[in-house]
């Protein structure tokens, strides 16, 4: 009887975590996403070689073996310019580390989709920038610029990144060397993969609504 009242216990334990996890709607930023608890909200800066300077909307929960941040960079006077931003900043977040991998990603089916770049790496501070006038030290003012943090090392970064209607998403999910499973937990990759989007008329995709 132990272990199925073990497993029994477990499951519930599980589920309850997961059912802790809601969504948070953005309307007026155009997203929504998924956090395990009240996220906070603050604004900065963005500033890049090509963007000299944009308000970046923040917002985040930190837990003890992860950080969840979905930043939204607003460039609506820049809207024709997505591919060109979107390839910049993907230049950037491959400087903070060891990349392990770069895939394509899309959100939303059919004609309605938007498709992105999905970019996973082990952080490493004494990585030496290899892009065109970045710094190490440009690089990480540039990564707390939409994360209001650090990514320390040994920290293992997800960054799931899109430009849709003027505006640059970067949906961050960071586990920390907290715990030695941490690299492992799949909450910040869930967390990444939440995003969704509102269309332009403000509605939402039906599947969006029954995740």
């Amino acid at each position: 009887m132990r272990p199925i009242v073990g497993v029994i216990v477990a499951t519930l334990i599980a589920s309850s975590a997961a059912a802790a996890w809601k969504e948070y709607p953005q309307p007026q930023l155009g997203f929504v996403v998924e956090f395990p608890a009240d996220p906070s909200a603050a604004t900065g800066n963005y500033k890049t070689t090509l963007v000299p300077s944009a308000t970046v909307h923040m917002y985040s929960v930190k837990e003890d073996h992860a950080v969840y941040v979905a930043t939204v960079v607003d460039l609506l006077d820049r809207k024709e310019e997505g591919a060109i931003l979107l390839g910049e900043a993907e230049s950037i977040v491959t400087q903070l580390g060891d990349v392990t991998s770069i895939s394509t990603s899309r959100v939303e089916p059919g004609r309605a989709a938007i498709y992105g770049r999905f970019i996973t790496l082990n952080c490493r501070s004494s990585r030496v920038p290899d892009g065109l006038g970045q710094t190490a030290d440009s690089v990480r003012a540039w990564f707390k610029s939409i994360s209001g943090g650090d990514c320390p090392d040994q920290s293992r970064l997800m960054v799931n990144m899109f430009f849709n209607r003027g505006r640059l998403y970067l949906i961050q999910g960071i586990n920390l060397p907290t715990t030695a499973d941490a690299p492992s937990s799949p909450s910040a990759l869930r967390f990444a993969n939440s995003i969704s989007f509102f269309a332009a008329d403000g509605s939402r995709n039906f599947a969006d609504t029954f995740k």
